[in-house]
């Protein structure tokens, strides 16, 4: 279900922009843009929703101060007055939650890329004789990474050794192929992987074990390492934005449970980026880059339109059904 649902439109999307394109990086970042552009309605009701949490901040210090004495009548009084005002704790997170599924769909795409870029039937005969003809060439010449698929069956080869296989194909060309209507020296499964010199297909972990044994003359995947430093910051600045939006910097010593929920993910999320970009192929991590810019882009341009039409957004004291925003000036 969740193949057909979010891995294949993602796929049938890269694939057409892959296509335009040409080059894998690009295509991942314009399909990032995309997804970000079809997002838009979800994130202007999740900024909103934190603008009027942010408003509704002084009234919440007040009952942390009314009944500092009494945890159980605080949270009643603060759970009326979220009620009120019809604003939930997790309507900030909705973008990051919409965003999990996209990453296990992408991670899908960017792992298989002949199935979803190319579109290839590992059922056909011809393409089961061309995987073969492949992985016996590559161990037979010393390509990267061969001699572990050496006695590695088609199912496996075509769930897990996908990039490999377009690196082999590159390598080897098109002489002696099983595959039909195919002409020329390049093989129809060679994907561009290279982004001004990254190559996007490697996981950029892989370059401790170069740099480890000193070796410098594979600088295209030493040089990953950016991908996942350039992630954790822009992640962290997303993180930092969306807080700001929520006026949860303005009260960090209260002993509550968003205050507390904000220090675990001050802490967790910078380690999740570095480990997941880390781990996985550089194409995830350029994807998580382009994703959290884009995100910083579109809080800061919501917040300055909310902030010009803030007189739209009130917050009510339930006691008084008042609206609270027009006594309260920002």
């Amino acid at each position: 279900m969740f193949d057909y649902l979010i891995t294949r439109p993602m796929g049938f999307i890269i694939e057409n922009i892959y296509g335009w394109v040409a080059n894998y990086g690009l295509a991942i970042i314009i399909f990032t843009i995309i997804i970000k552009l079809i997002l838009i309605p979800l994130n202007i009701r999740s900024q909103k929703a934190m603008k009027k949490q942010q408003k509704i901040q002084p009234l919440v210090a007040e009952l942390q101060k009314k009944y500092a004495n009494d945890q159980e009548k605080l949270n009643r009084e603060m759970m009326k007055l979220y009620k009120e005002n019809n604003i939930s704790m997790a309507g900030g997170c909705l973008p990051m939650l919409i965003q999990m599924p996209i990453l296990i769909g992408l991670y899908q795409v960017i792992q298989k890329p002949l199935s979803f870029l190319m579109g290839v039937d590992w059922s056909s005969a011809p393409v089961i004789n061309e995987v073969i003809r492949l992985r016996d060439l590559a161990v037979q010449n010393g390509l990267q990474d061969a001699a572990k698929y050496a006695t590695t069956a088609m199912k496996d080869l075509a769930n897990n050794a996908q990039i490999n296989l377009s690196g082999w194909a590159a390598t080897l060309g098109t002489e002696g192929t099983h595959l039909e209507n195919v002409t020329g020296n390049v093989h129809p499964w060679v994907i561009n992987f290279d982004f001004f010199g990254l190559d996007l297909s490697q996981v950029p972990s892989k370059a401790f074990s170069y740099i480890m044994a000193l070796d410098f003359s594979h600088m295209e995947i030493i040089l990953l390492l950016i991908i996942p430093i350039l992630a954790v910051i822009a992640s962290f600045i997303s993180m930092k934005v969306t807080q700001a939006q929520t006026g949860q910097n303005q009260n960090k010593d209260a002993n509550n449970q968003a205050a507390q929920m904000s220090k675990t993910m001050n802490l967790m999320m910078p380690l999740m980026t570095a480990f997941f970009t880390l781990t996985l192929p550089a194409g995830l991590g350029l994807y998580w880059i382009i994703s959290s810019v884009t995100q910083i882009i579109q809080q800061l341009a919501l917040n300055y339109y909310f902030d010009k039409k803030g007189e739209e957004i009130v917050v009510t004291v339930p006691e008084k059904k008042q609206l609270h925003g027009k006594k309260r000036k920002k």
